[in-house]
């Protein structure tokens, strides 16, 4: 579209106006979208761990071995904190998550983790009962310890 008017020295000056096409709506729109895309709706900070995961493993050096209940493992592990750290490790808090076959899930306070791992991995009962750490995890609770190494031993 296009105006004459005079200009205040008499002079004609033209205007041109170009209709909106809807490629450049389209364009505003999309330029609009990728700034709502770039906007963080949450930020937060994942600090230290409250809780680490073990996974033990029972073996008994005689005979066949018992089903393994979470009362008697509770009870070796505790035997197994106590001899190590004496009350300060029977007072340290357990919780079992899961029992498979000789295999024990357990949940402690990330502070202690180092304790546990020693006491567990150390201790042999009178009977020749024995536990084996095999992974633990901050995070994961399966406590799978993938790239660890492990599969460098044998059972």
């Amino acid at each position: 579209m296009s105006t004459d008017e005079p200009d205040h020295n008499g002079t004609e000056t033209t205007a041109i106006t170009e209709p909106t096409t809807q490629a450049s709506a389209t364009a505003a729109r999309k330029k609009r979208k990728r700034t709502a895309k770039n906007q963080t709706l949450t930020q937060f900070t994942i600090r230290d761990a409250q809780w680490t995961y073990i996974h033990a493993q029972q073996h008994t050096t005689s005979g066949p071995s018992t089903a393994l209940d979470a009362v008697t493992a509770h009870l070796q592990l505790t035997a197994a904190l106590s001899q190590f750290l004496g009350l300060h490790g029977a007072a340290i808090p357990m919780d079992i998550l899961k029992l498979d076959g000789a295999d024990v899930w357990v949940r402690v306070p990330a502070d202690d983790k180092n304790a546990v791992t020693a006491a567990i991995g150390g201790w042999i009962s009178g009977k020749g009962e024995a536990w084996r750490v095999k992974g633990t995890s901050s995070w994961d609770v399966r406590a799978m310890a993938r790239d660890s190494g492990q599969d460098l031993f044998s059972d």
